[in-house]
C-alpha cells in the first residue's frame, strides 16, 4: 500500500519511522553466512534460479542445493528429490512448482491381466513439505479405489461412473463419478500410493475389447480440470506420464524470534525486508517490505529489496510526483504569484481544508463500501455452511444450548489464533485453546475446507444434531461459527490432553494401573454404545482413536473429533466416496468396501484396547515392516501362544493373568477381519463393564448370576431406568446412566 504525505510534518514523521526501522533491521543485519558469487549459474534450462537455492558450490543456502542436468536432447533440466524436474521457485508465497509421476492400474483385455505403477515419494529435506492448500488427492477411473498412505494417516478415494453406478461423468466436475478429489493432511513429507485391486475394469475392458485404466495423483489444483476423456483413451496428463505437484519451503525450523537473534544464520538479509513464521511447519519465510522489490535474502548491494520508484511509471499516481524509500511524495499546489500574504494564506488553507474534506470523505466511503462487501462476504459463508437451515432447526429445538459464534468471537478468544494456543493439529482442523468473556474455557476447531455442496449445505444442520449429544464421556459441542470460508466448531475444553499422550507420553504407560485403563475403556466404550444405539439418528464416529479420547481433571474419558463421523441412515452404513482415517486404526473392510459401519468403530476401538494392553503405539514407521502395525503383532502373538511377549510389563507384574486374557480376547474379536463377527460397541462395553467390577470385587465370580452380581454391586433397577437385560448386566442402563449424569 502507497502512503501519501501531503505536507513537511507527516514526511518528517515518515522519515523519522524509517530511519528507526533501517537503525532495527541493520542491528539483525547477518555477518557470516556466506553469499552466492556473481559466477553462480542464474538459470538451468527454463528454470529461473533464486538464492536461497543455488546450483554449485557456495551458490545456496544449506538445504536448497540444485543440480542442473543435460538430458540426452540437449535440454538442461533440473531433477529435486532425484526423480522430479523443477518448473519454478517463488520467494514469495514460499513454494516450488515440481512435476512428478502419475500411478495408475490398467487391464489388459487380451492377456487378462492388470498392470500396476505404484507411486509415492519422502521428502528427506525438513525445509520441504507437500502443499496441502495447493495439491489434492486425484483419483479418476470409471472403477477405481486408490488409497494415499502418509506417514500418520490414511486418505482413500473411489471414482466409479456408468456402467458401475448409473451416472455419468461430466467435463469439470470431480464429484465421484468419474473423478474423486480428497483434501491433504496437513506437513505432509511421504507418501505412497496404492489401489485396491477389487475395484477395476475387467468386466467392461473384456466386453468392449478395451483397455481402461485408473489414475491416482497428488496434484496441484490449479493445474487440473476433469475431462472425460480421461476415462477411455488410457491416456491422462501427458506424454512423460507426470503432473504438477507444489511443494511448500521454508528457511530452517525456528521461528522469525528465535532466528533473528542468531545473526550469523538468519536468512533475511536485506535492511529492506521483514521476517514471517511459515504457515506449513516449522521454519520462516522472508519478503521485501512495502515499496520494495527484490531478493530478501541477499544484502541490498547485491541483489536485495530496492526501492520501487512509483513516480518512474508510465502512468505516476500524481503531477509532480516525487519518490521517496518505500513510498513517494505528492507535493501541495503552490499559492500563484502576484497574490498578498494575507491572499496567500487563504490559498494555501483553502485547498488543504479541501482536501482533508475529499479525503475523509473518501476514506468513510471506502470504509463503509468494504463494511458492506464484508458482511457480504460473510453473509454468503454463512448459508453456504448452512446457516439457514440451522437456525430454522434451531428455532424448532427451543431452548438448544447451542450458539452460534461470529469469528470475532473466537479471534479475540484465541488471541487471533495465536500458535501458543494449539491444542493439536489433525487430519480435520486445527484445535485452539480459547477463553470467551466471561472467562470459560473452550476449545475452538478449524476446520479442513469442505469441497463438496452437499457438505456444506448440512453442515450447520449437522452440527445442531451432534449438539445435541448429552453424555458424560462425549466432548460437549457449545456451537460453531459459520461466516468464514472454512467453518469453526466450539468444544467445552478438556484440560488433561489425550489418551495417546497419558499413554505414550513424557509419563509413560508404567504409570497407568490396570484398573485405570480398563475404566478408561469401559466409558470410551460407553460413548461409542451411546452414539451406536441412542442418538437420533445413530452416529458413527469414523475416526476412533487414543489421541480422540480426551481425559478430564478426574481421568475420566471424552470420546471427541467428529470430523470423519456420518449421520447414519436406517441400515446403519453409509457409501462413502472417500475413506479417511488414521494408519493403524482403519478397518481393513471399510478400506475394500467403502462402506462405513458401526463395527469399523469397533475395529478401531479394539486398536485403542491394544495400545492400553502393550503400551506401544498403534503404527510404527521405524520398526521392520512385519512389525509396524500394532494390531498385526498382536494377532500373530495370540495365534503363537506368545500373548504375554506383548502386554506391558507394568501390568504383567500386578494383574491378573487370566483378566488379562480375558481383555486380550476382546480385544482379538473386535479385530475380526469380517465386520459382522464383531461384537456390537454395546457388547464390549458389557465385557469391560463385567471385568471392571470383578476388578473392583475380586471375591464376585466373573460368571456370577445377573440378578446375584447387581444385588451384591447395588445396582438399582429402578433409579437407572433399565430397559432390557442383556449378558451379565443391562447395558442400556449404563448407557442412559451417562446421559442423566451429563445433564445433572
Amino acid at each position: 500500500m502507497y502512503h501519501y504525505y501531503k505536507n513537511s510534518t507527516y514526511r518528517a514523521a515518515a522519515l523519522l519511522l524509517l530511519l528507526f526501522s533501517l537503525t532495527g533491521e541493520l542491528q539483525f543485519q547477518a555477518k557470516a553466512v556466506a553469499l552466492p558469487s556473481s559466477s553462480c549459474p542464474e538459470s538451468c534450462g527454463d528454470v529461473k534460479i533464486v538464492y536461497p537455492f543455488g546450483i554449485g558450490v557456495d551458490c545456496a543456502r544449506e538445504g536448497f542445493d540444485l543440480e542442473c542436468n543435460k538430458t540426452d536432447n540437449g535440454h538442461a533440466n533440473i531433477t529435486f528429490f532425484g526423480t522430479m524436474p523443477l518448473v519454478n521457485i517463488s520467494l514469495l508465497d514460499g513454494v516450488i512448482r515440481v512435476r512428478h509421476r502419475i500411478s495408475s492400474m490398467c487391464y489388459n483385455h487380451l492377456n487378462r491381466s492388470i498392470t500396476y505403477r505404484n507411486g509415492g515419494l519422502e521428502l528427506d529435506n525438513p525445509s520441504f513439505t507437500f502443499s496441502e492448500q495447493l495439491n489434492k488427492f486425484t483419483v479418476i477411473g470409471i472403477n477405481t479405489l486408490a488409497y494415499m498412505l502418509g506417514s500418520t494417516q490414511v486418505l482413500g478415494c473411489l471414482s466409479q461412473s456408468s456402467p458401475y453406478n448409473n451416472l455419468t461423468a461430466r467435463d469439470e466436475v470431480c464429484d465421484g463419478v468419474g473423478c474423486c478429489q480428497v483434501a491433504l493432511s496437513s506437513n505432509m513429507s511421504y507418501y505412497e500410493m496404492d489401489f485396491n485391486e477389487r475395484y477395476n475394469t475387467s468386466d467392461v475392458s473384456i466386453t468392449k475389447n478395451t483397455d481402461y485404466c485408473g489414475y491416482a495423483v497428488m496434484m496441484a489444483t490449479d493445474a487440473f480440470k476433469f475431462r472425460t476423456t480421461y476415462l477411455n483413451n488410457g491416456v491422462f496428463w501427458d506424454e512423460d506420464r507426470r503432473v504438477p505437484v507444489i511443494l511448500n519451503w521454508a528457511v530452517g525450523n525456528e521461528t522469525c524470534d528465535i532466528a533473528r537473534q542468531k545473526k550469523d544464520s538468519f536468512a533475511c538479509r536485506s535492511n529492506n525486508s521483514y521476517c514471517i513464521d511459515s504457515r506449513n511447519g516449522p521454519g520462516y519465510l522472508c519478503n521485501c517490505s512495502t515499496g520494495y522489490r527484490g531478493n530478501p535474502y541477499l544484502p541490498d548491494g547485491d541483489g536485495g529489496c530496492q526501492d520501487i520508484n512509483e513516480c518512474a511509471t508510465n502512468e505516476p499516481p500524481c503531477d509532480g510526483c516525487i519518490n521517496t524509500p518505500g513510498s513517494y511524495f505528492c507535493p501541495n499546489q503552490k499559492p500563484s504569484s502576484g497574490s498578498s500574504h494575507s491572499d496567500s494564506t487563504v490559498l494555501v488553507v483553502g485547498p488543504s481544508i479541501g482536501v482533508v474534506i475529499v479525503v475523509i470523505a473518501i476514506t468513510c466511503t471506502y470504509v463503509i463500501r468494504e463494511r458492506k462487501k464484508l458482511a457480504s462476504i460473510k453473509q454468503k459463508y454463512f448459508q453456504q455452511h448452512g446457516g439457514m437451515l440451522l437456525l430454522q432447526e434451531m428455532s424448532l429445538k427451543q431452548g438448544t444450548a447451542f450458539s452460534i459464534f461470529t469469528e470475532a468471537d473466537l479471534t479475540e478468544a484465541t488471541n487471533k489464533f495465536d500458535d501458543n494456543n494449539i491444542l493439536g493439529r489433525g487430519g480435520h482442523g486445527t484445535v485452539y485453546k480459547g477463553t470467551l468473556k466471561d472467562g470459560s474455557l473452550i476449545a475452538v476447531k478449524r476446520c479442513v475446507l469442505m469441497t463438496s455442496e452437499q457438505q456444506k449445505k448440512e453442515f450447520g444442520k449437522e452440527m445442531l444434531i451432534l449438539s445435541q449429544i448429552n453424555h458424560k464421556n462425549i466432548v460437549k459441542l457449545l456451537g460453531c461459527c459459520l461466516e468464514v470460508e472454512v467453518p469453526m466448531l466450539v468444544y467445552e475444553f478438556i484440560p488433561n490432553g489425550t489418551l495417546f499422550q497419558f499413554i505414550h507420553g513424557d509419563n509413560g504407560s508404567h504409570n497407568i494401573p490396570f484398573s485405570t485403563r480398563i475404566h478408561i475403556a469401559l466409558e470410551s466404550a460407553l460413548a461409542l454404545a451411546y452414539l451406536h444405539s441412542w442418538a437420533s439418528p445413530p452416529i458413527l464416529h469414523g475416526d476412533v482413536k487414543s489421541s480422540n479420547i480426551l481425559l478430564d481433571e478426574n481421568y475420566s474419558a471424552k470420546v471427541s473429533d467428529f470430523g470423519a463421523s456420518i449421520l447414519a441412515p436406517a441400515d446403519k452404513s453409509q457409501f462413502m466416496t472417500l475413506v479417511q482415517g488414521t494408519c493403524g486404526y482403519l478397518d481393513p473392510e471399510y478400506m475394500q468396501t467403502c462402506l462405513l459401519t458401526d463395527k469399523s468403530d469397533v475395529y478401531s476401538f479394539g486398536v485403542v484396547l491394544l495400545e492400553m494392553l502393550t503400551g506401544k503405539t498403534a503404527f510404527n514407521l521405524e520398526g521392520p515392516e512385519n512389525e509396524r502395525s500394532l494390531s498385526l503383532r498382536f494377532l500373530s502373538a495370540m495365534k503363537e501362544g506368545r500373548l504375554m511377549d506383548v502386554i506391558d510389563d507394568q501390568i504383567k507384574s500386578d494383574s491378573d493373568a487370566g483378566l488379562l486374557e480375558e481383555v486380550a480376547e476382546l480385544a482379538r474379536q473386535c479385530l475380526e477381519m469380517v465386520g459382522e463377527s464383531r461384537p456390537s460397541m454395546n457388547d464390549v462395553a458389557e465385557k469391560l463393564d463385567r471385568l471392571s467390577k470383578v476388578m473392583q470385587h475380586p471375591w464376585v465370580p466373573a460368571q456370577r448370576d445377573p440378578e446375584e452380581m447387581e444385588s451384591l454391586l447395588g445396582e438399582s433397577s429402578a433409579a437407572s431406568l433399565e430397559m432390557i437385560s442383556t449378558g451379565n448386566f443391562s447395558m442400556e442402563k449404563r448407557i442412559v446412566q451417562g446421559l442423566l449424569e451429563s445433564g445433572r
